[in-house]
């Protein structure tokens, strides 16, 4: 008997789904080849900051951690005080202002009548502000009396009282006393710390 040959024939549906299948595997292959072009820059610098703004209070000359009054006070007593400021050798040039106090263990507290140089100008905030700029191993005079307030009374007699010297700095560069010294006078200001225009 003789065979018979049949040829299976390849339909065109089955043609369209091998050539849809391999654009299809060929699109991912160039999706998943496209995801590599890729790019990330980074760069960076270093800065370096000036020196800090330091000082130590001097009384006599020497650098004090307290301040030292020899006697009992009355009100109207004067102390001759050579009170003042030490700037190290690596400060950055700065502004400076200064406050002082005198509180008693009740709390209670007045401003100080201080004779001061003629280097600083009082401000209505009660701060005395230094009329010139700070620099490295300046050492600028501050207090020269102090006088106990005359509105003291009896009934404030044998209170221990404790005077306060504040001194504050801030750095000269940009501006930084017109942003933190708010209450300063604006013609100090304008003189030492001028607005850029």
């Amino acid at each position: 008997m003789a065979k018979t040959k049949t040829r299976r024939g390849v339909s065109k549906s089955a043609i369209a789904i091998v050539i849809l299948s391999i654009l299809l595997i060929a699109t991912i292959g160039i999706g998943i080849t496209l995801a590599y072009f890729t790019a990330t820059a980074n760069v960076s610098g270093n800065i370096t900051l000036g020196d800090p703004v330091t000082i130590s209070i001097t009384q006599g000359g020497a650098s004090v951690s307290s301040l030292t009054f020899s006697g009992d006070a009355l009100p109207g007593t004067v102390y001759s005080q050579a009170i003042g400021v030490q700037a190290p050798a690596d400060m950055t040039e700065a502004l400076m202002r200064a406050k002082l106090t005198i509180t008693n263990t009740d709390g209670a507290s007045t401003t100080v009548d201080a004779s001061t140089t003629s280097d600083w100008q009082l401000g209505d905030d009660d701060y005395h502000y230094y009329k010139g700029t700070v620099n490295a191993n300046d050492a600028i005079d501050f207090i020269t009396t102090i006088t106990v307030p005359t509105s003291l009374t009896n009934a404030d007699a044998n209170k221990t009282y404790t005077i306060d010297v504040v001194v504050e700095t801030i750095q000269q560069a940009n501006n930084a006393a017109n942003s933190v010294w708010t209450t300063a006078p604006s013609d100090w200001l304008d003189t030492y710390s001028p607005m850029s225009t």
